[in-house]
């Protein structure tokens, strides 16, 4: 009984944070923030990311960051389809390096943040060259996910603690 109780929380947990996630995704695209809406919403993704990882484990994790991008696309985002699998491992890079820091969670997050945006940063850069996307297009592509992605990944991460730290013993499983 009692694993089908933690399959239970473990499920619902994950599909909550998913959903969760593409609320703020289609929210985002929603509301004309013009330049400023990558850094709500990025930050509120991630935030879910990390959430994700703090309460259902490595495996809730990396379904929300796994599916994100798919979720993204599905909601409207601009972002090619055959990029989505990039992001999906870099998210799945945040919440892995979250998990496996969980002694010091803001080092956790600030490596996870930094590889994040490594991994995309070089993979934006090897896919605009390998599809040989128009100038506009990549410069875009580059232009969101580079930087950006960092300082969405440390902020997502500052929010996750402050919501963690305020559901305190109600999410321990």
């Amino acid at each position: 009984m009692e694993n089908r109780k933690i399959s239970v929380r473990f499920i619902a947990r994950t599909a909550i944070l998913l959903a969760l996630t593409i609320v703020f995704q289609t929210i985002g695209r929603a509301i004309p923030l013009g330049q400023f809406n990558q850094f709500i919403t990025g930050s509120l993704v991630n935030a879910c990311l990390l959430i994700a990882a703090a309460t259902t484990g490595i495996w809730g994790g990396a379904a929300v960051a796994l599916l994100a991008p798919f979720g993204a696309i599905l909601t409207g985002a601009s972002m090619p389809l055959p990029f989505a699998p990039v992001v999906a491992v870099g998210n799945f890079i945040l919440v892995l390096m979250f998990v496996l820091i969980k002694k010091n969670q803001i080092l956790g997050i600030g490596v996870g943040a930094v590889l994040k945006f490594a991994f995309l940063f070089a993979g934006v850069n090897i896919f605009v060259n390998l599809m040989r996307l128009p100038a506009q297009k990549a410069g875009a592509m580059i232009a969101t996910f580079s930087w950006p992605q960092l300082v969405t990944a440390a902020i997502g991460g500052v929010l996750a603690l402050l919501v963690l730290k305020a559901l305190g013993k109600v999410i321990k499983t």
